[in-house]
């Protein structure tokens, strides 16, 4: 089974272009909190290897893949020559993803909280008849009721004459 590696942040240097592939810098830690017994992991440096085409269909430029948080799925790499490879550890990704921002994301929550939809119920020709008939009787019935007196009304079974 390969190894796989998923690392999630921005990238912490500029972005280097080669011929058929763009490499950036990321930097991960380790979690606050390792089994006991062992030691906590700290820093590592990864250099991250995208082909172009993957990295064009993300949209990002440049300038952007230092502010955007990016989502990396690919597999660790030792064959890299080290001048290309300034990260402690490579990795050839195989999925590239740019993660919405928790600023973006919280705002949009609260301009839906904000903001409830609510849908118009606008009543039908039939109806506004029924009722402005109902109110010259003298006799006021909800909608819903003089909409099911029309609906009993008109449905009426033809029976065939019998000879």
């Amino acid at each position: 089974m390969p190894h796989k590696i998923t690392l999630t942040g921005s990238a912490t240097g500029p972005l280097r272009e080669y011929d058929r592939y763009v490499a950036f810098d990321m930097r991960e830690k380790g979690s606050p909190s390792a089994p006991k017994g062992l030691k906590k992991s700290t820093f590592i440096s990864y250099t991250v290897f995208v082909a172009k085409k993957a990295f064009n269909k993300t949209g990002l430029t440049k300038k952007s893949i230092m502010h955007e948080k990016i989502l990396i799925q690919g597999e660790p790499t030792l064959d890299i020559p080290i001048d290309e490879c300034p990260g402690e550890i490579g990795v050839i990704c195989f999925q590239i993803t740019v993660l919405p921002n928790k600023n973006d994301k919280e705002k949009n929550e609260s301009d839906e909280k904000k903001e409830p939809k609510q849908e118009v119920f606008e009543p039908s020709e039939v109806q506004k008849n029924m009722e402005s008939k109902k109110q010259e009787e003298g006799q006021v019935l909800p909608v819903s009721q003089s909409v099911a007196k029309e609906e009993k009304k008109e449905v009426k079974p033809i029976q065939p004459e019998v000879q």
